[in-house]
């Protein structure tokens, strides 16, 4: 042993004194030790002994009392499962906790709560409890579940988020998430939520680490999004303009890609969902989980594509799809979402839509009430049916509590003014009387989006109206 470091030397000699390893097992370990990080010696070594290695390291962890040892076989055991998945997943065979002695995800999250401010001793710990529930069995690791949510909460909801104290809390879940049945864990301890703070309110010096905490939270949003469940929660907590923060301001391929994919699971879940609704007798299988779905924008269902086009999605892609990537694929997966962003943007901003959506009474910022070329081009629809939607847009102005539906008919009024050939005149017939003097009320109302979009609409009234003034005094001058 004498070309091992101290703590090897002592770990090894920990093991021959607890007789955890018998004498071959102890010259694997002594071999191990010295083994470069992801070599293909360390590989070569471990073949066929991954689950020797994994029962002896695991027992070496509990019958240490040492922190130091602990820390330091622990750290030992983590690195072995990144460089070796096989040994992870001995923690999954049959009968594994009378092949270990004990339950190894209990095991490992009694060292993360006995040892709370050591990231030395929790950090790995926390690892390999996370890989242990990954591989084991749902039903029999129900409590360790629990116990490891209950911890990852802790950790996730300090004031301030400093990057060393949280990585390894995310990147545990993230290896959690891989397993499909732990995936509704998440939604019932509420994880989602936690998501948006993760990519851009945490604290380091290391830039480099920021970027890896970034792509371990995108990692879990991803793993996450292939559950219905999982996408209608990422809009709930308003992932979808992070993520696009996320393609505007960062550099790094492997976080474009894994948000990208994000998005494009969104997409696939509505397009199945609106199938589904549009065909429920379709022969085609979709899971019952779909329903889920219904609840997404408060009741309303998905409108994942629609939230993209109105972040504007489709400005950032164009931008993207200029760029040579080193991975081809993430340049095939932008184009195809701009694909179908484009071809929905016709959609969002048809007036056929934008009807609907004020014949419902209840309106939203969605795309069409920001489009310029939509009012340019639909102005003079106003007009048909009796001036059906513009009388329906006055209703909701004059008697909607709902500050988000009124801040939008305000602003859509004015845009109404503006672009319609008649402009502030639409405002003197007689199903729209008392809508002018409603509005203007409306500027000085509690709700600051309400009053400001109120005054938006006043001043393009009265801009309308100079612009009148000004044309019938060119008019007589000539």
């Amino acid at each position: 042993m004498s070309c091992l470091t101290d703590d090897a030397a002592d770990a090894v000699r920990h093991m021959s004194e607890m007789h955890v390893a018998d004498e071959s097992t102890l010259r694997l370990m002594e071999h191990l030790f010295n083994c470069p990080s992801g070599s293909e010696m360390l590989h070569s070594l471990l073949d066929g002994k991954q689950q020797v290695v994994a029962v002896t390291l695991f027992k070496a962890t509990q019958a240490a009392h040492s922190k130091k040892l602990i820390g330091f076989i622990l750290r030992f055991f983590a690195d072995l499962v990144v460089c070796c998945s096989v040994v992870g997943e001995q923690f999954g065979v049959p009968a594994a906790e009378k092949l270990f002695g004990d339950d190894p995800a209990k095991c490992f999250l009694y060292f993360v709560t006995t040892h709370r401010g050591d990231l030395g001793v929790t950090d790995p710990a926390l690892f390999l409890a996370a890989t242990a529930l990954r591989y084991g069995q749902k039903e029999k690791n129900e409590e360790a579940l629990h116990r490891f949510f209950a911890h990852v909460t802790d950790v996730l909801s300090v004031e301030t988020l400093q990057v060393s104290d949280v990585t390894f809390a995310v990147q545990s879940c993230a290896i959690v998430a891989r397993t499909k049945a732990l995936r509704r864990c998440f939604f019932e301890h509420k994880m989602v939520q936690f998501l948006p703070r993760l990519l851009f309110d945490v604290v380091s010096n290391d830039s480099a680490s920021i970027i890896q905490l970034i792509y371990a939270t995108l990692l879990m949003a991803w793993l996450l999004s292939y559950e219905y469940e999982g996408v209608a929660q990422l809009q709930q907590y308003q992932m979808i303009p992070h993520i696009h923060r996320v393609l505007q301001r960062l550099q790094k391929e492997k976080c474009h890609r894994v948000a990208l994919m994000t998005l494009w699971n969104m997409v696939s879940a509505e397009r199945r969902y609106i199938n589904h609704m549009s065909k429920p007798s379709a022969t085609e299988w979709v899971s019952s989980d779909i329903c889920d779905l219904r609840r997404a924008k408060d009741g309303k269902g998905p409108a994942f594509i629609a939230e993209m086009v109105g972040v504007g999605m489709l400005k950032t892609l164009g931008q993207l799809s200029r760029r040579k990537f080193g991975d081809e694929d993430i340049g095939i997966l932008v184009n195809e979402l701009k694909h179908v962003l484009e071809h929905s943007m016709e959609k969002l901003t048809s007036f056929s839509e934008y009807r609907g959506e004020v014949l419902s009474g209840e309106l939203e910022w969605t795309p069409v009430h920001t489009s310029v070329k939509f009012w340019k081009e639909n102005a003079g629809q106003f007009d048909n049916n009796d001036y059906e939607v513009l009388v329906a847009l006055g209703r909701i102005i004059m008697t909607t509590h709902h500050d988000l539906t009124l801040a939008v008919a305000c602003y859509d009024l004015g845009e109404v003014i503006r672009h319609h050939p008649t402009g502030k005149a639409l405002l003197l017939l007689p199903c729209m009387e008392g809508v002018k003097g409603r509005v203007m009320s409306l500027m000085s109302h509690a709700n600051p989006e309400v009053a400001k979009n109120a005054l938006l609409a006043v001043q393009k009234i009265m801009v309308q109206r100079w612009e009148y003034i000004q044309e019938q005094q060119q008019q007589q001058q000539r």
